[in-house]
């Protein structure tokens, strides 16, 4: 499925708000990732066996891959995306049912911890380390988003623009 460039464009706003909410003091996760779905951070798309890019805009490119399990824990996944920049890899986002927000934060505390609500909204929830922050919202009607970043690359992205 190709995304359109509108949808594209959310996805580095995301990115961007995203950042800025890392930056400005959160929780610190306790045992931040150290990579996404087996993929290390900075790792090159060639690495990377079954991808299939969905989007691309200058240096950010979005990829699927084939084979993914898409059900984390016992949740299950409507759709995982794998972002890079200049071919290195720093974000990775996973889709589900809204229903199934609270299980997943549930997930998400018992592995990093308490939470930061982002601007106060229990809906946005971020775990923040020095390296990585991982991020949970609403993704629209019915659905929600996990985001998971890489602050060294994340930052070369915003510097870029």
């Amino acid at each position: 499925m190709r995304r359109t460039s509108t949808a594209f464009l959310r996805i580095c706003g995301l990115a961007v708000a995203l950042f800025v909410c890392a930056i400005f003091g959160c929780t610190s996760a306790t045992h931040p990732p150290t990579s996404f779905r087996g993929i290390k951070w900075g790792a090159k798309t060639s690495s990377v066996a079954g991808l299939s890019q969905v989007a691309v805009k200058g240096d950010l490119t979005l990829y699927e891959r084939s084979g993914d399990r898409l059900e984390m824990k016992d949740i299950k996944l409507t759709r995982v995306i794998y972002a890079f920049y200049k071919d290195q890899f720093y974000m990775g986002m996973v889709y589900f049912p809204s229903d199934s927000f609270m299980k997943m934060e549930a997930v998400l505390t018992g592995k990093f911890g308490k939470p930061a609500e982002v601007d106060k909204d229990p809906n946005r929830l971020l775990w923040d380390s020095d390296y990585v922050s991982v991020v949970l919202m609403p993704a629209g009607p019915n659905q929600a988003r996990l985001v998971y970043m890489y602050k060294p690359i994340q930052l070369q992205v915003e510097l870029k623009k």
